[in-house]
């Protein structure tokens, strides 16, 4: 992406995250955003048009993790109409969209995760190891189940992995050429045999017994990853770091994702402004503390307050009690009781 004066107008697809997305967009960032949602195929004219309005021949997408795929056929025709897109690479996209892909990408870059097989067996594992069965191409933990591997050994179109106990983290890294920026680790607690998704438990960024080394470690490793990766843009990281303090990779989200928001509010940092706002590099410091917790209930965008909602509730403070005190106050009766870990 070449530096210019010119603001991008942004190309939003999850339409949750259209609600609260031009709060960190900077000045004008609801008069630079459409929200396009997520069928299958998009009208390109339509599209077209509503970039016209906008006067911005520079446009970012903001991919979910079901229009990958979409996003780039789209980018590609809006190039041909003498736009200048900015979508996720090729690579990263297939990477985010295969798990198998994925962790033979893991294993190429010499990154340690947890052994995996399609088969009926784990590499380097004994016995009747306890796996976790996933979707090759899901997200958001869908067909994902917890079993012995003698019992029920992965179908075509799963991938079968190693169940480890430990904590679970993710970052957030934005990638723009030699550029590259990473955001403080987003703690998303215990993993557990009942398989609570991180989405529906407490995440807290940044989390204090956090050990500087270990952070040290996700910043550098999370860098190395988005550059083998070729990302362009935003993507997100997740680990699993186990009791021996191994940080080991789980999966590469090269798309939007909830955390975003989680660390920009940390932050302080506007971070989809980061497309246009080229000073910002290397590693950025969290200025407060964030919390949040499943949510339902009516959205809610009160940036003065420091209170966003949507399928999320989201707040910060200035030290990590006031923001679980803030957390409660916010939550109370809408939230999801059995995930408010707090």
């Amino acid at each position: 992406m070449t530096p210019t004066t010119e603001p991008a107008a942004h190309l939003v697809m999850p339409e949750s995250v259209g609600v609260w997305f031009p709060h960190f967009l900077g000045p004008g960032g609801a008069d630079r955003t459409v929200v396009l949602g997520e069928a299958p195929a998009v009208d390109v004219g339509v599209v077209r048009d509503a970039l016209s309005r906008i006067g911005s021949r520079r446009v970012v997408l903001h991919s979910g993790h079901d229009t990958l795929g979409r996003d780039r056929t789209l980018a590609r025709a809006l190039a041909g109409s003498g736009f200048q897109p900015t979508a996720q690479s090729a690579r990263a996209t297939r990477i985010g969209l295969d798990k198998r892909l994925m962790k033979e990408f893991f294993d190429a870059c010499g990154c340690p995760g947890l052994p995996w097989t399609t088969g009926d067996r784990l590499p380097g594992v004994a016995g009747d190891p306890l796996v976790v069965i996933k979707a090759r191409h899901g997200t958001q933990s869908r067909g994902t189940v917890l079993t012995r591997l003698s019992d029920r050994a992965p179908a075509p179109g799963e991938i079968a992995e190693l169940y480890a106990d430990g904590v679970e983290y993710s970052m957030v890294v934005f990638r723009d050429g030699e550029r590259v920026v990473t955001l403080p680790p987003i703690w998303k607690g215990p993993t557990s045999t009942a398989l609570v998704p991180p989405w529906r438990r407490l995440r807290l960024c940044p989390y204090e017994p956090t050990d500087p080394a270990l952070e040290r470690r996700l910043r550098d490793d999370s860098r190395a990853l988005a550059v083998s990766a070729g990302a362009v843009g935003l993507i997100e990281i997740e680990y699993l770091v186990t009791a021996d303090g191994a940080a080991r990779v789980l999966e590469i989200n090269p798309r939007i994702s909830g955390t975003m928001r989680l660390a920009a509010m940390a932050t302080g940092l506007p971070i989809f402004a980061l497309y246009d706002d080229h000073t910002v590099s290397g590693d950025v410091a969290a200025t407060g503390h964030a919390a949040e917790v499943p949510y339902r209930g009516d959205p809610v965008c009160d940036p003065a307050g420091g209170v966003f909602a949507t399928s999320r509730l989201t707040v910060v403070a200035d030290d990590p009690s006031r923001a679980l005190d803030k957390l409660r106050r916010c939550a109370g009766a809408r939230a999801i009781p059995t995930a408010a870990a707090a």
